[in-house]
């Protein structure tokens, strides 16, 4: 029930697909070693980029010991949670698809929450809409959709509450 881009795709009615993988399958286990690759991929590239600008270290090394994590232990959710829910949305003009997949797991998210259970964004979902293999698994042409997804499953252990900005500073109000 999410919204959509609907100016963005058109008359086009199949703009949203769902994919739900679940845990200790085939299909699973193929989508962890393509985000595992993914993630090896990012290593390469960051740590390409400080060597060429060692100043940027301080910024970059937090995600890329995140990375070398998914490389050690897998992509935490992916085959650990009982369902993982991949959405994709075409791409449109203008390109507003990852606007329209964050309402998707929005509601996602809010529903997983009525119903008691965990929610997981995996954010480096987004980084394979480009991926062959994956395409090919999910029966897109590569492309021509854009990625996201999420964990879904009963939590091992309730996490605690995320740090926010105080609202209060966080907002002004404009005259």
């Amino acid at each position: 029930m999410a919204p959509y881009a609907a100016a963005a795709v058109g008359a086009n009615k199949d703009f949203r697909r769902f994919f739900v993988f679940r845990r200790d399958t085939k299909c699973i286990k193929t989508l962890a070693r393509l985000m595992e690759n993914k993630a090896a991929e990012g290593v390469q590239h960051f740590e390409g980029i400080i060597k060429e600008k060692p100043f940027m270290k301080p910024k970059f090394q937090p995600f890329i010991n995140r990375l070398k994590m998914i490389n050690d232990k897998g992509v935490p959710g992916v085959t650990t949670a009982p369902y993982f829910i991949i959405v994709a949305e075409l791409r449109g003009i203008p390109p507003s698809e990852q606007e329209s997949l964050a309402h998707v797991l929005e509601n996602m998210w809010l529903k997983t929450i009525a119903l008691n259970l965990g929610f997981q964004l995996i954010s480096l979902t987004s980084q394979m809409a480009e991926n062959e293999e994956l395409m090919e698994l999910l029966k897109l042409p590569v492309g021509k959709f854009a990625l996201n997804g999420c964990a879904i499953g009963y939590p091992e252990q309730t996490p605690q509450p995320t740090p926010r900005p105080n609202t209060q500073k966080a907002t002004k109000w404009m005259d």
